[in-house]
């Protein structure tokens, strides 16, 4: 009996505790999605606005300026235009209300677009097996969670190629995102001092775990990077 009550216990305890981390993860994202929030409102209508505003002013100079500074006006006005556009998919991905309306894949899909509009390499999203939803909160975090590995590989990889693929399975959803970049040794991330280690690695591991999958992460010097995200279907509704 004594025994019983302890297993029991440690059965109540972990459950405290797994219980905590879905509290806790809940409310860093109720606090992520209205940070976003509001910076994609302020993107879509103040920094909108004045691009807006300034491709009007645009339109105006070419009417007075001469045939040598056409060609500049038009170069920069469509500077600007690409600028809008950019802005505007920018301002949809930290929107929580896109993967509310429209699910992950589309949101996956502006996310992509986005990055490939600013040329630094190209992107593909591939999916498998017939989709299905996970739950609103489910597809938020995993659209931040690809965020962050995009972010990564942007910013570290030196990559030409990145591709997405989500494989959806009668019993198991697979998210993996994979690049072509230089890759890394993962005990060089573990020997970072406090001062060099960044919290992205970190992240996708823990909020993985929180939903009850695993994330995985797999890269060699000069092979790229993949990081695999599982998530078991009966956890995902």
């Amino acid at each position: 009996m004594h025994q019983r009550q302890y297993h029991r216990y440690l059965s109540d305890k972990e459950e405290m505790k797994n219980l905590y981390q879905r509290e806790l993860l809940q409310s860093q994202l109720e606090i992520q999605n209205q940070t976003f929030q509001q910076i994609g409102e302020e993107l879509h209508d103040n920094i909108g606005q004045l691009l807006t505003v300034a491709l009007m002013r645009l339109n105006v100079l070419e009417d007075v300026a001469g045939p040598d500074a056409k060609y500049s006006v038009d170069q920069t006005r469509d500077i600007i235009r690409t600028i809008i556009t950019d802005v505007r998919a920018l301002a949809k991905t930290l929107d929580q209300d896109t993967v509310r309306r429209f699910g992950l894949v589309p949101s996956l899909t502006v996310e992509l677009e986005r990055i490939q509009r600013s040329g630094r390499l190209k992107t593909h999203l591939a999916t498998a097996g017939d989709t299905y939803s996970l739950g609103e909160q489910t597809e938020t975090v995993l659209l931040r969670m690809v965020q962050e590995a995009l972010n990564n590989a942007l910013k570290h990889a030196n990559a030409q190629k990145l591709t997405i693929l989500a494989d959806y399975q009668n019993a198991m959803f697979t998210l993996s995102i994979a690049d072509d970049g230089c890759g890394f040794r993962q005990e060089d991330i573990t020997r970072r001092t406090i001062d060099e280690s960044g919290v992205g690695l970190v992240n996708l591991h823990r909020r993985a775990g929180l939903l009850g999958g695993t994330c995985t992460i797999v890269s060699h010097p000069g092979a790229g990077t993949k990081v695999e995200i599982k998530l078991p279907r009966e956890l995902t509704v």
